[in-house]
């Protein structure tokens, strides 16, 4: 039987309906993209800012060089967890890999007498 219409005649149901587990997987995923882009965004600032200034510190004695060194260095950092934050298949695994460097960066700049 060939329905121009589209529904099932015995229950006027659409035939092509999606089932609610697509489309709350959809809304998890798509939960799950923003929650890495605000991870990406924050956490990265985070992490190269502590590496800058742990990297500025390290070499305080020839100022100007330290700061932009660090500065470009920070530059790279920032873009490449931004890239590896989407490239990590867990999540989990994306938030670890952003908050353990910045605690252990943290500890380090604490410890440079800060």
């Amino acid at each position: 039987m060939n329905n121009p219409t589209g529904l099932d005649v015995r229950t006027s149901v659409p035939i092509h309906s999606q089932p609610k587990k697509t489309v709350t997987t959809l809304n998890q995923y798509r939960i799950m993209i923003f929650y890495r882009f605000v991870l990406a965004f924050v956490g990265g600032y985070a992490l190269s800012a502590l590496s800058a200034i742990v990297i500025a510190q390290y070499f305080a004695e020839y100022r100007a060089a330290a700061v932009m060194s660090a500065t470009l260095i920070a530059f790279c950092v920032y873009c490449a967890t931004f890239i590896w934050i989407f490239m990590v298949k867990k999540t989990v695994k994306a938030t670890l890999g952003i908050v353990l460097p910045c605690l252990i960066l943290f500890a380090l700049y604490k410890m440079m007498g800060n």
